[in-house]
Formats: structure tokens, C-alpha cells, sequence
């Protein structure tokens, strides 16, 4: 009985912490007004690790074996959830259209790849617009800005989501993701 109110214990910390970690990482303007003081950005993580930790505590105090298990098993999932967010998960499909337009069509320009990754994405968009959109640009410049443009993030208000994106579209447009 001990064990399972542990387990729950941890489940409710672990669930409050990427409950936290969800909210923080919407742009700014999508933020409910609750999440802005500073009460909320530290107390709300907090408090969830605090009540995870306690949970192992009593889930310890049954089986050490549980113990580990429950802690690794949270570990990999926060993990997880933080590495394959929503923005990870729209930047790879993009990258994989792109991929997929180029291996069918393996003559053409880059920009004409790109066009098509774009107008893809993008199919309401006039043809001026997508072609605004995709001159000058990588792969990578591409994908951080159609996902900047779909979230509508803002690169100054939003500047450490501005800078994660973008090191996340770096790595998934160099093939690291």
C-alpha cells in the first residue's frame, strides 16, 4: 500500500513538473496570465520535485529496487518529453517533406526544393509569398521560420524559445534528429 501511494506521489510531482515545463515553453503571448510571476516560474517546478522526491522516499522505504526503477523510468520520460516536444515534432516532419521532395527529384535547384517543402506546408499561401519565404534560406532557415510563423513566436519577447528552436532546427536540419 506504502508502495503504491509512493508511486502516486511521484507520478503527481513528475506530472507538475512537465506540466510547468509545458506552459513555459508556449510563446509569450499564449502564456496564461498565471504562469507570468515569479512565484509560478520557480515555486510550481519546485513543489513538483519536491513532492517526486518525496514519493520516492516512500516508495524507498519499500523496495529500493522500486525505488530505482520509478526514478529511471522518470528520468527517461522527462527525456523524452522535453527532447520530442511539438516543435521538435513539426520541425522533423518538415525535414522529412524536404527529403522526400529531394530524393524524388534529384536534378533540381535547392530553392525549388525548398519551394516545394514550403508550398507543402504552406498550401493557402500565394505564389510570391512562398517564394519570399524560401529565397535565401537553408533547409534550417526555412524550418525555424515556417515553425516561428505557425506558432507565431515572437524572436524578441520569446528570446529563449527563439534561441532553443533554433538550435533545434540546426541539429534536425544538419540530420542530427
Amino acid at each position: 500500500m506504502l508502495s503504491a501511494f509512493g508511486l502516486m506521489t511521484a507520478a503527481a510531482g513528475l506530472f507538475l513538473f512537465l506540466w510547468y515545463r509545458t506552459i513555459a515553453g508556449l510563446p509569450l503571448r499564449q502564456r496564461p496570465q498565471f504562469s507570468r510571476p515569479a512565484v509560478f516560474k520557480w515555486g510550481v517546478p519546485g513543489v513538483g520535485i519536491a513532492v517526486f522526491v518525496a514519493g520516492l522516499f516512500l516508495t524507498a522505504e519499500v523496495s529500493l529496487r522500486l525505488t530505482a526503477t520509478a526514478g529511471a523510468s522518470a528520468a527517461l520520460f522527462v527525456f523524452l518529453i522535453i527532447r520530442y516536444d511539438r516543435y521538435s515534432a513539426n520541425m522533423r516532419l518538415i525535414m522529412d517533406r524536404y527529403r522526400k521532395v529531394r530524393r524524388a527529384n534529384p536534378d533540381i535547384e535547392e530553392i525549388q526544393v525548398l519551394y516545394r517543402t514550403a508550398a507543402w506546408r504552406c498550401p493557402k499561401w500565394p505564389h510570391d509569398r512562398l517564394v519570399e519565404l524560401v529565397a535565401g534560406k537553408s533547409v534550417e532557415d526555412l524550418i525555424l521560420l515556417m515553425i516561428i510563423n505557425e506558432y507565431e513566436i515572437n524572436p524578441i519577447s520569446d528570446w529563449e524559445l527563439y534561441r532553443t528552436l533554433k538550435a533545434k532546427a540546426a541539429r534536425i536540419g544538419r540530420g542530427g534528429e
